[in-house]
């Protein structure tokens, strides 16, 4: 992960296991998603009149901050909501490159440092929550009690493979590579910034996931509750570019910076 971005030279950095399920959702219901000022942007991976969204239910051990800090190294679980290909209008107040970006409208997470941080510092709209994990499910709860999504895979029975040894997975990888784009101050805005979350992708494995999702709660706006798919599993990373997937993968965050900066990824 050798970084063109001079702001990555500073970053938050660790491992992690990464169960991936996406999603083509139409996209008036996707649009909902986004705040003032961003809009969706052209892309391929899923048919027309739909747009990917991409489900994250994260095992992060031992990030740490590539700087001497009084924070602990920190162990925690993390689920996301991400829209990849999304851009800056041209009504936003906020200049720089329209994208595209990836956007996460809602992070849930276990840990109180690793929430406060990511809305204090980098603008995601983190919310602590409980998460349970075992051999074969990943569950949120709030802290109200109410179950919010749930996601089981069957076992799996592949080993796993180098990225670039898994033809679908391509697609994946460069939605994942695209910056990040959050709001400031406090994940409210109205301004935005970027970041970089950088897996390394020469040693990062990855293995399919049969999946079924189940989502109990609209926590984000036309982000309906049922299940997906609504009957059966979803197909693996192998048999399909919108298949689930679990990768393994050292990780980086880069510091934010505003959108008039470009850099290569």
């Amino acid at each position: 992960m050798t970084p063109s971005n001079p702001f990555a030279a500073i970053n938050l950095n660790g491992m992690g296991t990464m169960r991936g399920v996406t999603l083509a959702l139409p996209n008036d219901r996707v649009r909902d998603f986004l705040p003032a000022g961003m809009e969706l942007a052209d892309q391929q991976v899923t048919p027309p009149g739909t747009h990917p969204v991409i489900l994250f239910f994260h095992d992060m051990f031992r990030a740490q901050m590539s700087i001497p800090t009084l924070l602990p190294n920190m162990t925690y679980r993390e689920h996301s909501v991400g829209v990849p290909y999304t851009n800056i209008s041209s009504g936003s107040i906020t200049p720089g490159r329209p994208g595209p970006y990836y956007f996460m409208p809602k992070l849930y997470l276990d840990n109180f440092w690793a929430t406060i941080g990511g809305i204090a510092f980098w603008g995601f709209p983190k919310e602590m929550a409980s998460v349970l994990v075992t051999a074969e499910s990943y569950t949120v709860t709030s802290f109200t009690g109410q179950r919010v999504t749930s996601l089981a895979w069957k076992k799996p029975t592949d080993e796993y493979r180098p990225v670039r040894d898994v033809a679908n997975f391509e697609p994946v990888r460069q939605m994942l590579s695209q910056p990040m784009i959050s709001m400031l101050p406090m994940a409210m805005g109205p301004f935005f910034i970027l970041s970089d979350f950088d897996k390394d992708w020469t040693t990062a494995m990855v293995r399919p996931l049969e999946t079924s999702l189940e989502v109990d709660v609209e926590y984000v706006p036309g982000y309906g509750g049922g299940r997906y798919p609504e009957s059966g599993w979803s197909p693996g990373i192998d048999a399909s570019v919108i298949g689930s997937y679990e990768l393994r993968a050292l990780w980086r965050l880069s510091l934010p910076y505003p959108p008039l900066f470009s850099f290569n990824k």
